[in-house]
């Protein structure tokens, strides 16, 4: 049932990105192919250039005009800066820069941003992008500020995260190149040094990060399965000169005899292969290049010769794997600072028998790798984490006092929580701050805000622990990052129900339906016990579904996760929805006048992945042994979370406190009116 459901929602989602907008390569529907202006519109970012001609071992390409005179160059941001946005992924951005360092054009051609692909229109995100046309590439710019000197740029409200990226991808993109070609005057490099400690096991190289690893399996070539289960290759590579690294790895003599030899700047740089398929290639000469493989390091392309060669055995370090490959290279230093990220970048080749007896398949593989701290160390600040760091810092910038009032908020609904006693103490006025409460959160949260977590910063989260960890990705959006601070705090201190209950914009509107529809005399419709038991387990079939899907493939499950409502009540107008949207939203929306919260009681992913930590929550609503023969609490619970036993289910209570309140009344509860009618009869004895 969920599959289906779930596979509506992706092809509903997938009706809403116009298909002309993007290039898709691969089965993930990523781009991963490079400048290409035979298909990518090279000449609406760069006038007046009538024919584009590739620049050796250069990324980007020189327009040249009818008269064959050179009117600027064009570059694809995927490859020369690693910016990536919301979603995890880069902008794929073409920028036209022209002979006096000027932005002449600029054009997204992919991307991979969940609230463009389903939410705010592209035509915004582009009309931004063309702000940008006219300014130098080292001009400064402020987005959705001031500061004196600087252009000031409007931003998009609702994609602040995808906008900031988006400046920080098309001025680097073009900074760096202009740098590259001479128009504009190239930034200082950061020095450092490689740092000295004794040898290490293969396990401390693994665990510290000091090597690089690049596996491409069989299967990935078009091949069959190896019949010893090894990959097409399995390469570790990185920067030895430390002797931490290089001893263990090359051996005491040839380390020694390696950084003598070396040429001053030089560094040492070791491939090792334990796949079934050697690096080198079958083309490879004595006296040649090794063009199976080279690094990339921004605008810098880095090959090596064979008088930079010398062949290794298996690495000598405690614990190493057999790999039966290994070279030892001297990687020229001012082609790759070894300070600075880079990518090694390897090229597979099979026979394409198919084709011809000396025809080949060829593919591109690449990993990111950057030598860490322990191993080398920059004498001055960072400039890939500055690079990072100035899109969360401008989003703080912009959104803190947002963020502040969120903030202020929560606190203040924890703190109605902390000091429940006097909530609870009488049921009207429980309900009438509950209320308040409801109609708060849905009205400044929802509407005015747009404050509506969502399942999907989850799935980031579990994309993020089993990939790459980046706190500037958490920290990008200063409203949801406070909003989980508390919500995390709020779901193992009292359960999910803090935020489902009474926090959550769209859940609020359900319940106050809800109320509605009782003030209106609506019908009360409940699914009968058998089916609810069982239907309530639905959702965490959904939050299951969707984290495997997003795992796999980041967009598919940000295009899934569609089956929540949130984007069509808060973010788009639902007017402007697929035909699909609009009537799932109806539907809610109409369900939830007659039947208590039926979204969140069965559907919603979101409240089925707080139930799980929920049923380890510190503090729950109060009970007696009395409880479990008492039915009172039991009828008025909305969320039917009150077992048969008289024990609250967690991972199904919001956290009304009706039943707390009940627990406090003499009036009500019954060994509490027992104790009172006795108290009475005693006083009127005496």
């Amino acid at each position: 049932m969920f599959a289906s459901l779930l596979l509506w929602f992706g092809l509903a989602a997938q009706g809403q990105v116009p298909p002309s907008t993007f290039h898709l390569t691969g089965r993930h529907e990523e781009r991963t192919a490079g400048l290409d202006c035979a298909s990518d519109p090279c000449g609406a970012v760069l006038p007046g250039a009538v024919r584009f001609e590739p620049i050796p071992s250069k990324p980007y390409v020189l327009g040249v005009n009818a008269e064959g005179d050179a009117v600027g160059w064009v570059a694809l941001s995927s490859q020369i800066v690693d910016v990536k946005a919301y979603s995890g992924k880069p902008l794929f951005t073409l920028v036209g820069l022209d002979t006096t360092g000027t932005i002449v054009g600029a054009r997204v051609v992919h991307h991979s941003e969940p609230i463009l692909l389903v939410g705010i229109p592209e035509a915004k995100l582009h009309a931004f992008v063309n702000k940008y046309v006219g300014l130098k590439a080292n001009e400064k710019v402020v987005v959705g500020g001031t500061a004196p000197g600087a252009r000031s740029i409007d931003i998009v409200s609702g994609a602040t995260v995808t906008v900031l990226a988006e400046n920080q991808t098309l001025l680097e993109t073009a900074r760096r190149v202009g740098e590259d070609v001479g128009v504009i005057a190239a930034m200082g490099t950061v020095e450092g040094h490689f740092t000295e400690d004794s040898p290490w096991s293969w396990r401390e190289l693994v665990a510290s990060g000091a090597l690089g690893h690049l596996r491409v399996e069989q299967d990935a070539m078009g091949l069959p399965p190896d019949a010893e289960g090894r990959p097409f290759v399995e390469l570790w590579f990185g920067l030895v000169d430390a002797p931490q690294v290089g001893v263990p790895l090359l051996g005491e003599g040839t380390y020694r005899w390696a950084m003598g030899k070396r040429p001053d700047g030089d560094h040492l740089f070791v491939v090792f292969n334990g796949g079934a398929y050697s690096f080198k290639g079958s083309g490879f000469v004595r006296g040649g290049i090794f063009d199976r493989f080279h690094v990339e390091q921004g605008l810098d392309s880095l090959s090596f010769m064979d008088m930079d060669y010398t062949k290794l055995d298996t690495p000598k370090a405690e614990g190493a794997p057999n790999l039966w490959e290994g070279g030892l290279y001297f990687a020229k230093g001012e082609a790759l600072n070894p300070g600075l990220s880079y990518d090694f970048v390897f090229l597979g080749s099979k026979p394409a028998l198919e084709r011809g007896a000396f025809e080949r398949d060829f593919q591109t593989f690449s990993a990111h790798h950057r030598t860490p701290a322990n191993v080398y160390v920059l004498e001055g600040p960072d400039p890939e984490a500055e690079a990072a760091a100035r899109i969360w810092k401008a989003a703080w910038a912009q959104g803190w006092p947002k963020a502040l009032f969120v903030g202020l908020y929560l606190a203040m609904v924890g703190g109605l929580f902390a000091g429940r006693s006097w909530l609870t103490a009488r049921m009207k006025r429980l309900k009438r701050v509950h209320s308040a409460v409801l109609l708060t959160s849905f009205v400044v949260l929802g509407v005015v805000l747009h404050v509506q977590p969502s399942v999907t910063q989850l799935l980031t989260l579990a994309g993020s622990v089993t990939g790459e960890w980046r706190w500037g990705l958490f920290l990008s959006d200063p409203v949801l990052f406070v909003s989980w601070v508390f919500i995390a705090l709020f779901t193992f201190a009292w359960g999910r129900g803090v935020f489902c209950g009474w926090v959550c914009p769209y859940g609020a509107m359900n319940e106050l339906a809800y109320k509605l529809g009782r003030k209106l005399g609506l019908p009360d419709l409940e699914l009968p016990d058998r089916v609810h038991f069982k239907a309530r387990y639905l959702r965490y079939g959904l939050f299951a579904a969707l984290l495997a899907a997003f795992l796999y493939d980041a967009q598919l499950g940000e295009r899934l996760a569609e089956v929540e409502p949130f984007k069509s009540t808060f973010f788009v107008p639902i007017w402007t929805r697929h035909p699909g949207f609009i009537v799932w939203w109806t539907t809610l929306f109409v369900a939830s006048f007659t039947t208590y919260r039926p979204f969140c009681r069965y559907i919603c992913p979101l409240g089925a992945a707080l139930a799980v930590p929920s049923s380890l929550r510190a503090s729950g609503p109060y009970r007696r042994g009395f409880c479990s023969k008492c039915k009172i609490c039991t009828k008025g619970c909305e969320p039917r979370a009150i077992r048969s036993d008289g024990m609250i289910d967690p991972r199904e209570c919001l956290n009304c406190w009706e039943c707390e309140a009940n627990w406090r009344d003499e009036q009500v509860c019954p060994p509490l009116v027992r104790d009172r009618r006795a108290a009475e009869k005693q006083a009127v004895d005496l």
